[in-house]
């Protein structure tokens, strides 16, 4: 159900199929005349080494046999490695063009075939199947020393859930052992009716979904959750925190739009420059419906595909400095390295399909009105607001930056509007990273994330 970027332009995919194919071809006859090479030198050597055997039969009659086999052997130990010598730098530059010719068409895979579909590492224990959401435990298999849940709720941002594994995986091994990932589902799997009524995937629809979660996770150990948001969710977590306090031990946010009035950005600026009623447009011209035969059949979404081409447009400086660093080590055979960064747009370019309802409030609320700084945000008709957030809750905040999805003015900026709140009760960290490189740096990880686990342990339930 999910769709993948090279399925955007089609004609574009079908040309560079092409050119892989002839890089393929190309690759693979330079690698059969190098082979066909190396066939004769070893043809060569064989005559050589049976000449050497007829020379050592022919003069044994004359000489003592034990000096005429160490000189044979001498002889024949220079003529293999003379003939290895000559076989390596013959066939050097037809492996070298074989290998970069490779590299390229493994590089064009990226751009006109489809990635593999996209999962978790640890696919855990469903907990629940909600509408629009599924609650995964992917807790470690031992007896643990706090009683609280840790949960990462997983953005929906036109990419799989994925991208909040490794935060969650990292903090479970550093002693949040029970753990648990909330997916976002791509919007062709969120049904348009439950239970006989009409389904609606905005901000209350998800707040609702968000309290189901964190009551289930209270209900298994008897103490709230540490709550953690991986970008988007931010607002809408802590949106379901002021509802629900008693449903959390902590909250946190890395890389989350939580004050777009703290810092200029891109989005927010783009957001007011273009007003409200260019969400509505965009999702009226560019949307479409979930056609027939799928779980969202009938649901109104917008292609997680433009989202995510938005995304490369955001970013290109850096995608093209990463592309061109793909290729380069693809060309010269650096396999590990390019294989994690081909893992990267793999995961990139496989898109999830946005409830347009979702991605309205979310415009609306968060990028141009600033709701719940502000105060104004009305959430199943109760008006709430940032200092509404409950003084019994430690918070945390993690930006980045470098930092061009939502700015660390906006992903820290929430915290010092917070009244009542211990200052030892607040953890505020800005790193010198880049938007995925808060989810995806292993510095970053060690550095900060080390730090924020410490932070939860210490007000944790034992």
């Amino acid at each position: 159900m999910p769709n993948t970027m090279n399925t955007l332009t089609p004609v574009l995919a079908t040309s560079l199929k092409s050119v892989r194919s002839s890089l393929e071809i190309s690759a693979g006859m330079v690698g059969l005349g190098n082979r066909w090479s190396l066939l004769w030198l070893d043809s060569l050597n064989a005559a050589g080494s049976v000449g050497m055997e007829m020379w050592k039969f022919l003069i044994t009659g004359t000489l003592a046999e034990r000096p005429v086999n160490v000189l044979a052997d001498s002889l024949e130990g220079m003529e293999r490695g003379m003939a290895k010598a000559m076989a390596d730098v013959l066939s050097m530059p037809a492996k070298r063009f074989e290998r970069k010719r490779h590299g390229e068409a493994e590089f064009l895979k990226l751009f006109c075939e489809a990635p593999p579909c996209q999962c978790f590492d640890e696919p855990g224990v469903v907990l629940a199947d909600l509408p629009g959401l599924r609650l995964i435990d992917i807790s470690r298999d031992e007896t643990h020393r706090i009683q609280n849940y840790t949960v990462v709720f997983a953005p929906r941002a036109g990419h799989h859930s994925n991208i909040a594994e490794r935060v969650a995986l990292y903090m479970r091994d550093h002693g949040l052992t029970r753990m648990a990932i909330v997916e976002q589902k791509c919007a062709q799997e969120i049904p348009l009716y439950v239970g006989g009524e009409r389904h609606h995937e905005g901000f209350d629809g998800q707040v609702e979904q968000y309290r189901t979660i964190l009551e289930i996770l209270k209900e298994k150990t008897g103490q709230p959750a540490h709550l953690v948001a991986v970008c988007q969710p931010g607002p809408l977590l802590m949106a379901t925190l002021i509802m629900n306090p008693h449903l959390a031990r902590t909250f946190g946010s890395a890389g989350a739009p939580m004050n777009t009035d703290a810092e200029r950005g891109f989005l927010s600026d783009f957001a007011r420059a273009m007003g409200e009623p260019y969400i509505d447009l965009l999702t009226r011209a560019l949307g479409s419906r979930v056609p027939e035969g799928l779980p969202g059949e009938g649901r109104a979404i917008y292609d997680g595909r433009l989202q995510v081409l938005g995304f490369y447009i955001l970013g290109m400086p850096q995608h093209f400095d990463n592309l061109k660093k793909l290729l380069t080590d693809l060309r010269d055979g650096n396999e590990e390295t390019a294989g994690r960064q081909m893992a990267f747009y793999q995961w990139y370019n496989f898109s999830h399909d946005f409830p347009a309802s979702f991605l309205r409030d979310t415009f609306k609320k968060v990028f141009v009105r600033n709701e719940l700084i502000r105060g104004t945000m009305t959430i199943q008709g109760r008006r709430i607001g940032v200092k509404d957030y409950p003084a019994s809750v430690p918070i945390w905040a993690l930006g980045g930056t470098q930092d061009n999805i939502a700015p660390c003015g906006q992903a820290i900026g929430h915290v010092e509007l917070i009244e009542g709140v211990a200052p030892e009760d607040r953890l505020v960290l800005c790193c010198d990273a880049g938007h995925m490189g808060l989810f995806r740096s292993g510095r970053v990880l060690d550095t900060y994330y080390s730090r924020i686990a410490r932070f939860l342990i210490e007000r944790s339930d034992r």
